[in-house]
């Protein structure tokens, strides 16, 4: 499905994958994509979402409803730092899906970098789980860079 002019979201389907990209808002229409899963397990990619609002988020949830009542297994993969912060707030948007990997913000203190690293839950959340931070090396500069965020906030979506 591509966006049309009045709108900015795109959704690209093959089998079994869903790839999401774009502004989630009331123009979005997200919901209406369930119509067209008929799979048992779908994986989605949120790595492209730029934005989305409370109207899409409750377009978001009903989609991931709609699906889990059909009982089609979901796996969010690259989720955007856009859907981690509402997946945080919101314990249904993320439903039941499981989160296999999402960004999440760093920054280096040697160079002055900051930006988001793809990491994986499965190697995350046992860090997490001991209070600890994930770290990553910086891009520029190969030192290390820290988590830029708080670690207890930040991955809540994790516990739920």
């Amino acid at each position: 499905m591509a966006a049309s002019p009045a709108q900015s979201f795109v959704a690209t389907r093959a089998p079994g994958r869903l790839v999401l990209a774009g502004r989630i808002d009331e123009r979005a229409h997200i919901a209406d994509l369930a119509a067209t899963i008929d799979e048992p397990a779908l994986a989605i990619d949120l790595e492209g979402v730029t934005y989305i609002n409370s109207l899409g988020v409750r377009d978001w949830v009903t989609f991931l409803r709609t699906l889990a009542t059909r009982n089609v297994a979901l796996t969010l993969e690259r989720c955007a730092e856009v859907m981690v912060l509402q997946m945080n707030m919101i314990v249904d948007a993320r439903g039941t899906a499981r989160v296999s990997s999402f960004y999440a913000p760093f920054a280096c203190d040697a160079c002055g970098w900051e930006g988001a690293k793809l990491v994986t839950t499965d190697e995350v959340q046992p860090i997490v789980a001991l209070g600890r931070a994930p770290e990553t090396e910086c891009p520029d500069c190969k030192q290390e860079a820290r988590f830029a965020d708080f670690i207890d906030r930040y991955f809540l979506f994790l516990a739920a």
